[in-house]
C-alpha cells in the first residue's frame, strides 16, 4: 500500500524504520462533527506551517482516553482559543493494520500514524466524550 502524502513525505527528513501496520485502539482530538475535514488532516496540510520533518503528514493519536484528555487541557491551559486548532472532543477507533503504518506509543500515550492512501478514518471513529463544556 502507497503512504498518503508520500510525494511530501520523500521531500522530507523521515525515519519510518519504527513504523508497522498494527491493528490498535486509537484516540483522538476531534471537533463536534465528526466529518469535519479538520478532524483527520495531518498539520502540514496547513500551508502556513514550516515543515521541517515528515512527522508533520502523520496524524496524532493516544492509546488511552485519559491521556488523551490529559494532554489536550495541558496544551490548552490558559489557552482557549487553541481548542479552535486542536479539537474539543476525543474520539474513539479502531486503526487496522490495512488503513496505514504506526510508531510505539510514546510515555504519553501518544502514538503517529502514517495513513494509507484511499484510507478514510472518520467513518471508523465515534465521539466518546466532549472536552469543551
Amino acid at each position: 500500500m502507497k503512504l498518503k502524502y508520500l510525494k511530501e513525505i520523500s521531500a522530507l527528513p523521515c525515519e519510518l524504520e519504527s513504523f508497522v501496520e498494527q491493528d490498535r485502539i486509537s484516540f483522538r482530538w476531534v471537533f463536534s462533527d465528526i466529518n469535519d475535514k479538520r478532524n483527520f488532516e495531518p498539520v502540514y496540510k496547513d500551508p502556513k506551517r514550516q515543515q521541517t520533518t515528515c512527522a508533520g503528514f502523520a496524524l496524532s493519536f493516544y492509546d488511552n482516553q485519559i491521556l488523551a484528555k490529559k494532554r489536550l487541557l495541558e496544551l490548552t491551559k490558559d489557552k482557549e482559543n487553541l481548542f479552535k486548532k486542536l479539537g474539543t472532543h476525543i474520539a474513539l477507533g479502531n486503526l487496522e493494520k490495512s488503513d496505514g503504518i504506526s510508531n510505539k506509543s510514546n510515555f504519553r500515550g501518544h502514538f503517529d500514524h502514517f495513513e494509507y492512501d484511499n484510507i478514510i478514518l472518520n467513518s471508523k471513529f465515534e465521539i466518546v466524550e466532549k472536552v469543551v463544556k
